[in-house]
């Protein structure tokens, strides 16, 4: 008979009465152990309204334990020579020849490279690419081989956060925004992260009605510095998120959520270019969308829960990038990082909506600011055929 998973480290517990004075004990275990922790837990029928009641309680209390525990995020060992970032094409893993172009003196050029790659720590990468025209083909392999040998030596002790990652860092993310934040960014060649408190949503940082539900049982069972008590409405003053839409291809919702005209612009780049870009400034992940009555969100990290939304949200499949600590100046208002846009961006997109004079002042600002990325209308815009 095929075990039902429903019931899965829950057994009924059933003890009539030893006499008609006393009374007897009804209700189910919870038992499991996860992270070499035990956990055991009653739940009595009486206590929570009835048989049906009780083992809905047991189940909720069960899963819950699984997120916090089985499913734990936080600091983990890495081991840098198992990490494929990018997969290979010479036999060894994060090591590429690959091709890029580039422009010099307004011509178009190819160059051919050997490219290394490998982690960081925290979830980060880096890269380094070596000239076959230069250096001749076997010694830039050898170069590429090196350079990624002794990066790795020099991260091997590092830890990193698991904040949901994508499992493509290849996967293309998306930012909408109008224009004059297009042009804000150009000219202080930064990213704004503003506090999650200015945020329109205001379940930003917040947990479930299961969380509340469950949070005394689950206390109980924590050790005593594992116990944490945040103010997360104040904690949402204090991290600045940038928010990205992932998807192989534009999205017309996007261009209406958060475009306010016609005259917007949205800039496409990868998961791993922001990885690349932000260098350790930030942490990146993929948002969880849940249902907020009835799933619970792990709260032994309190910055998970700026990784959570509500199932109402879930077109957005949003990527977001979070700064944990702004200074006392940045709360309630956000951070500027520095970065290196043509790094972080592979192209721009303007507005199927917008008039043609708007795409040609986007080129030329684009031009202005030194961004060798190319400009295109929107492929939404484009006439149907029949």
């Amino acid at each position: 008979m095929k075990k039902d998973n429903a019931l899965k480290n829950i057994t009924r517990f059933d003890i009539p009465p030893k006499s008609l004075d006393k009374s007897g004990q009804y209700g189910w275990w919870v038992r499991l152990q996860k992270s070499g922790k035990k956990f055991q837990q009653f739940f009595n029928d009486k206590k929570y309204g009835g048989k049906g009641k009780a083992l809905e309680a047991a189940q909720s209390f069960r899963d819950a334990i699984k997120v916090e525990y089985t499913e734990r995020l936080g600091s983990k060992s890495i081991n840098p020579r198992s990490v494929a970032n990018k997969q290979s094409s010479s036999g060894v893993v994060g090591v590429n020849r690959t091709s890029y172009e580039y422009k010099k003196r307004g011509r178009t050029y190819e160059a051919v490279v050997w490219q290394a790659n490998w982690p960081l720590g925290n979830g980060k990468y880096t890269s380094v690419s070596y000239s076959i025209k230069k250096h001749g083909e076997e010694e830039a392999f050898r170069l590429a081989l090196a350079a990624r040998e002794n990066g790795i030596n020099k991260s091997q002790k590092q830890t990193y956060v698991d904040y949901y990652p994508h499992s493509n860092n290849n996967q293309k993310i998306w930012r909408y925004f109008d224009f004059s934040k297009f042009i804000a960014m150009l000219d202080s060649s930064s990213l704004f992260f503003p506090s999650a408190s200015s945020f329109s949503d205001t379940f930003e940082g917040s947990y479930s009605k299961q969380n509340r539900d469950l949070r005394g049982l689950i206390e109980k069972h924590k050790d005593p510095s594992d116990r944490q008590v945040v103010d997360m409405s104040e904690l949402k003053k204090k991290v600045g998120i940038s928010c990205w839409h992932a998807n192989e291809f534009e999205s017309a919702a996007m261009w209406e959520l958060y475009s306010k005209s016609s005259e917007a612009v949205c800039i496409q780049s990868t998961y791993d270019r922001i990885l690349l870009s932000l260098e350790e400034r930030a942490e990146i992940g993929m948002v969880q969308y849940v249902d907020y009555l009835n799933d619970f969100i792990p709260e032994h990290d309190p910055y998970l829960a700026f990784f959570h939304k509500r199932k109402s949200f879930e077109h957005e499949n949003e990527m977001r990038a979070i700064v944990k600590e702004l200074s006392k100046n940045e709360v309630g208002i956000g951070r500027a990082i520095s970065i290196e846009l043509d790094l972080l961006i592979e192209n721009v997109y303007v507005s199927p909506e917008s008039p043609e004079w708007f795409y040609n002042l986007v080129v030329s600002s684009v031009k202005k600011y030194g961004l060798n990325k190319p400009v295109t209308k929107s492929s939404l815009a484009d006439d149907p055929i029949y």
